[in-house]
């Protein structure tokens, strides 16, 4: 094994450890004797705390990889460690069965993608915004329409669903998800949707809605996972089922810095008759799992479910996408009197916060010529500002520049000036506007 690979197989053997939350003195026993076997050192425990589950295994199986003896090797030893507290639960037979279709059956594939190279199993990965575990789940992908593959799956839908259901997982088909949110009134979903984030705008919430609408299981591909979460898989992805299979948590066993969390799956080309695969996949995870968890499902019609992958899509859905919006600065709200920053990524996507209007004028000073000499009340607001700001800007790659910075005694914001506008409405009712950039006008704007 090479340094890399020893981090790697550091890292998948700490993930297993942790998966049940209790870290038992055989298991500790267990892995330093992994630890021995494969020439890993403390130092090599300590860089794998920076790495994701899906990197480590990648490591493994790409180009200079182990060779097939190793990888089975190694997911014997690992599945040895599963059982040394004698139960296997299921966020380890999740992470075995990965281990299984990227180590030990990956030799095997025979699928080809529209380019004619051969597709294996592998991990991707995508930003979370939590560590919770989000209730496991099966959804078919595919990048372009197969019209076998969807009617495979609309025929032997119902059996899909329950069978996956006897193992405490959901199997999700995006037609079947899409005819189930149609089949409510438009001003239930709307209103739920106002509700989760009550800071959308209204055009925004008339957006999510028409997406979701229309949403086919190739534009919930490319629109949702591939352009909107970047998740790392190819563009033209034949038929494939992906698998979630936990969040991997960057750095872990630390207490200080930022953490990263990341939602993780198993990305498998389906080979044989969709049901067969997922017939296989559930084989495979009921072999390794000792404790059944079983699914606590709400399967009344017209009910709004949030949880599970229903969660996962909303949040997705009302996400901002992954660019710096500008600042537009609202003025008094005719409706509450309260005050709108307004932080505009597009034509009907706006995040808004309300605040008082000494925050209002304060970040507006700060945004447009800097902030120096804060009285301790200043700093208070300043604050309570930044807190703000994070509620709804949570894209941690740009948000910094949108917090009041103290720069040489004198708070700044380190955007550009030209992402700076105000908003002047052109009638009472506040249903008009345009949006004038800031950079342009002199002296103070309304408030």
């Amino acid at each position: 094994m090479t340094n890399q690979q020893r981090i790697a197989t550091g890292r998948i053997i700490s993930d297993m450890i942790k998966a049940d939350n209790i870290i038992e003195e055989r298991e500790i026993s267990e892995m330093k004797s992994l630890m021995r076997q494969y020439n890993i050192t403390d130092e090599h425990m300590k860089s794998a705390r920076g790495i994701r589950f899906s990197e480590a295994v990648n490591e493994l199986t790409g180009v200079g990889g182990l060779t097939r003896k190793e990888r089975e090797q190694l997911f014997n030893d690992i599945h040895k460690l599963s059982l040394s507290d004698k139960a296997c639960v299921q966020k380890e037979a999740l992470l075995l069965l990965a281990l299984k279709y990227c180590l030990v059956d990956v030799d095997g594939y025979k699928v080809r993608g529209a380019n004619g190279r051969l597709v294996k199993p592998k991990l991707v990965e995508c930003p979370a915004t939590e560590s919770a575990l989000a209730d496991p789940y099966i959804v078919y992908v595919e990048s372009s329409y197969d019209q076998v593959r969807n009617e495979e799956i609309s025929s032997q839908f119902k059996l899909m669903v329950a069978t996956a259901k006897l193992y405490g997982i959901n199997f999700i088909y995006i037609p079947e998800l899409v005819k189930e949110f149609m089949s409510m009134r438009r001003q239930y979903i709307t209103d739920v949707i106002r509700f989760m984030d009550p800071g959308l705008s209204e055009g925004f919430i008339q957006d999510i809605y028409d997406r979701l609408s229309s949403m086919t299981t190739a534009s919930f591909f490319k629109e949702v996972l591939y352009d909107r979460l970047n998740v790392k898989v190819d563009a033209d992805i034949p038929p494939s089922l992906l698998i979630n299979i936990g969040t991997s948590v960057v750095p872990y066993c630390v207490t200080e810095g930022p953490v990263q969390y990341y939602t993780e799956y198993l990305c498998l080309p389906l080979y044989a008759e969709t049901m067969q695969v997922v017939e296989d996949v559930l084989r495979t995870y009921c072999s390794c799992v000792s404790v059944q968890f079983t699914q606590v499902t709400n399967d009344n019609i017209g009910h709004f479910r949030y949880f599970g992958f229903y969660k996962a899509l909303f949040d997705y859905l009302i996400a901002p996408p992954p660019v710096e919006p500008d600042i537009v600065f609202g003025g008094r709200n005719v409706r509450d009197n309260r005050h709108e920053l307004i932080f505009r990524y597009g034509k009907s996507m706006e995040k808004k916060i309300q605040v008082t209007p000494q925050a209002y004028n304060l970040y507006l000073e700060i945004a447009m010529s800097g902030k120096g000499g804060a009285t301790k009340n200043e700093r208070v607001v300043i604050s309570r500002l930044r807190s703000k700001i994070t509620e709804v800007l949570t894209d941690v790659t740009y948000s910094a520049k949108y917090m009041p910075e103290k720069v040489c005694n004198r708070y700044k914001l380190l955007i550009d000036k030209s992402k700076l506008f105000e908003r002047r409405y052109t009638d009472h009712q506040q249903k008009t506007y345009e949006d004038l950039p800031l950079r342009t006008k002199g002296g103070a704007i309304h408030s």
